[in-house]
């Protein structure tokens, strides 16, 4: 809770100075409500996690290739790869003045090796250079949920779709997991459009940060930012425009394997 809200200060101040005034003023407005939660002592509603029992060793060990193609190769994290994290991980964050805490750092570490995650070191095929990661957020969930952050440079590329097909024929064959989930903020636009490119479909839409009283609070003040691409983005999710304020798109991907 404490890192979201500074991560949505930064965010503030960033499209303030950007000239985004009522966005800006939009993301005050979560601001502000993630403290009362705070001082109220709200608790956020857990995901509900499976006892799967799922066998990770059914994926390629630490530093290990997973799978490839002709310009990606996805090799199973390891402990080698934490300066090419973190700096993946800092050009992508919005709160980049948390890096400066080892204990930030450190526990952000963590969470990558865990055992409830699988990630995977994208690299270029030809230079060998790091591009990113990808991955599942958490194998004990029955629904897995992609992750993938790139550095800036390998960006709109096509490095992300590449990845992203090359892991999930990998992990099909692997499980015979054949559907998997993806969530992706109504603004990002270039994020749903490569969902699309992989057939990912609509599926509704879900919660992240704030719930209840404090959603329809938040609705209520930030109904002006539904403009025609939200409109048509709710039209495509079966919502309401208003419903898009504070939540999140949800995919699904059937995923059949295939070739680039």
């Amino acid at each position: 809770m404490y890192n979201s809200v500074l991560e949505q200060l930064e965010k503030a101040i960033s499209l303030k100075e950007d000239g985004l005034i009522p966005e800006s003023d939009a993301v005050m407005n979560m601001l502000s409500l993630e403290v009362e939660k705070i001082m109220a002592q709200f608790d956020e509603p857990k995901e509900k996690i499976e006892n799967l029992n799922f066998d990770k060793s059914t994926l390629s060990r630490r530093g290990r290739l997973l799978a490839e193609n002709d310009m990606v190769m996805l090799r199973n994290i390891s402990d080698e790869d934490y300066e090419d994290y973190m700096k993946v991980s800092y050009e992508c964050a919005i709160m980049k003045s948390a890096f400066k805490e080892d204990t930030f750092k450190k526990d952000l570490w963590e969470s990558f090796l865990s055992d409830t995650a699988a990630n995977f070191s994208i690299y270029d095929k030809v230079s060998g250079e790091y591009v990113g990661y990808c991955g599942i957020k958490n194998i004990n969930v029955e629904n897995w949920e992609l992750v993938i952050e790139l550095l800036k440079k390998y960006r709109h590329r096509g490095y992300g779709y590449h990845a992203l097909v090359v892991m999930l024929n990998a992990l099909t064959e692997l499980t015979g997991k054949p559907a998997y989930r993806s969530r992706v903020d109504s603004d990002n636009y270039a994020s749903q459009n490569l969902m699309k490119k992989l057939g990912a479909k609509p599926n509704g839409i879900s919660e992240m940060f704030i719930h209840g009283e404090y959603l329809r609070k938040f609705q209520e003040e930030n109904k002006d930012l539904i403009d025609d691409k939200r409109r048509k983005l709710a039209k495509e999710f079966h919502v309401a425009p208003i419903d898009l304020i504070g939540h999140v798109l949800e995919f699904r991907i059937d995923w059949n394997p295939t070739d680039l």
